[in-house]
Parts: C-alpha cells; structure tokens; sequence
C-alpha cells in the first residue's frame, strides 16, 4: 500500500525544483522501467499494478522498495493522462560536471535547447547511433524531466549528458576536430563534405546557435527542403530533433573529405 507520503514525494518529481532538492526522478512504462531496474542506476522504488508486479517482480532487486498499487493510486502519482502499469523512482548519478573533452568521433552539443521532447527524442537518435555522450548547455532542459525521459524511451540511461559552458569546451577539445553547426543558410548539408573528427552544434529552438558558441563554428550546415526554392505551403523548418537526427546520420554515413 502507498501512503500519502509517498504519493506526495513521487508526485512532487514532476517539478525540477523538487528532482534537485532529492536528487531523484521519475521513469515510466513498462519498456523504461525495465531498462531502468537492468541498469547500474540506483532506483529507490517501484509501483506497479498487481498484473505488472506478478510478472515482472523478479527484476526488483534488494534495496528497492515495491510497493503494489491500483489504477486509481497509479493515476495520482503518475506525469501521464494514460500511464502504464509500472512506474520507479531513480536516483540520478553522480557524474562530472564537464565531462571530456575528447569525446570521441563525433561530439554532440546542445545550444540552450528548452524542448523536452526535443531532448529526449535526441538521446535516443544519439544513442542509436552510438554517441555516448552529449553536452547541454547550462539552462537546457533537464534530462531528467519526465517528458525527457519519456521521448528517450530509455536512451537516458546509456547516454551521458553533461551540462557545461560550450564556447571553453570548444575552446579544450581537440585542434584538429571540425565544428559544425546547424543554421538557416548555412552551406548545403548533401553537397557537404563530412571531415572527422566533428563537433555538431544544435541551437536554440527559437534563437538559434548563441554568439559565443557561433564564432568558434567553421562550417555552418542547413538542410534544404525538396525543391529550390522552398516548397510553398510546406513546413516552415524542421524542428531540432529531426535536424539533429538527420545532421547526425549524415556525420556518421556522408562522404568524407580528402
């Protein structure tokens, strides 16, 4: 049985103020939950239906509190109009604030992004694509939002995320990898020549690539509609996630330079 506490505590997460103070969060669904009980993250406590904890409770290890709840328990404790059968409560990890400063082929930093479900959906086409770390920064939004967590279907779990000033990360990484970043007339992106190793800036949903971090990009990239000029009662862009998708496919498949 839960009590009132608890329904308070797990409700209060939903609020970042709140994942700060206990430094916990919230995960959701069956799929992520699982992910998430596999995982070396710790998780102080699962709730779940009868249905999800009769099958599943082999997963909850020692430490973890399990607690059976019904529909109605679930709807009060749970960020969904619909949730699921089962819902855990993590505790986030203790990682460094600035995390490295070669990251690997490809660098993946995120310029004031404020969408959570940009966020999300962006771990999960990072971690698909084998980038493991991914830089925010400060003021983006916050991984661990449930709305995050919930897009990521689970990629949070495998994808670092550091939260750190971008122009002096620039500035430490290695001379010789090319920064690319995505903005409106930019060059290109299919008639570009990929060169690794590549940081690949994404902005602002609104406002773009910030000044400081601009000025330390070398090739600017857009991605063009079908047709030229842009196709009339279309979209008017395409929104981060799918730029960054696309951006990123194309570092990890385009035609590299000689």
């Amino acid at each position: 049985m839960i009590s009132a506490a608890q329904i308070k505590y797990i409700r209060s997460l939903q609020l970042k103020k709140y994942r700060d103070f206990h430094q916990a969060f919230v995960a959701e669904g069956e799929k992520i939950v699982g992910e998430l009980l596999m995982s070396s993250l710790i998780v102080d406590t699962v709730c779940s239906l009868p249905s999800w904890m009769e099958s599943h409770g082999h997963l909850i290890g020692k430490g973890i509190e399990p607690i059976v709840v019904s529909e109605k328990e679930l709807r009060r404790i749970s960020g969904q109009k619909n949730p699921g059968r089962v819902l855990a409560v993590g505790k986030k990890p203790l990682v460094a604030e600035t995390g490295s400063e070669s990251p690997g082929n490809i660098a993946l930093l995120l310029d004031g992004l404020q969408d959570p479900g940009n966020l999300g959906t962006i771990l999960r086409t990072a971690d698909w694509f084998g980038i493991g770390e991914v830089f925010c920064s400060p003021g983006s939004a916050d991984v661990y939002n449930p709305k995050v967590i919930q897009a990521s279907m689970g990629s949070f779990i495998r994808v670092r995320v550091n939260c750190t000033p971008l122009p002096e990360l620039l500035d430490k990484m290695d001379r010789n990898r090319t920064i690319y970043g995505a903005c409106p007339g930019g060059e290109n992106l299919f008639s570009a020549s990929v060169s690794l190793p590549a940081a690949l800036v994404i902005g602002n949903e609104s406002r773009g690539i910030s000044a400081g971090v601009d000025k330390r990009i070398h090739h600017r990239l857009s991605i063009p509609p079908a047709g030229q000029p842009a196709v009339e009662q279309g979209p008017e862009s395409l929104n981060a996630a799918m730029a960054a998708g696309i951006m990123i496919a194309w570092l990890r498949h385009g035609k590299q330079g000689s």
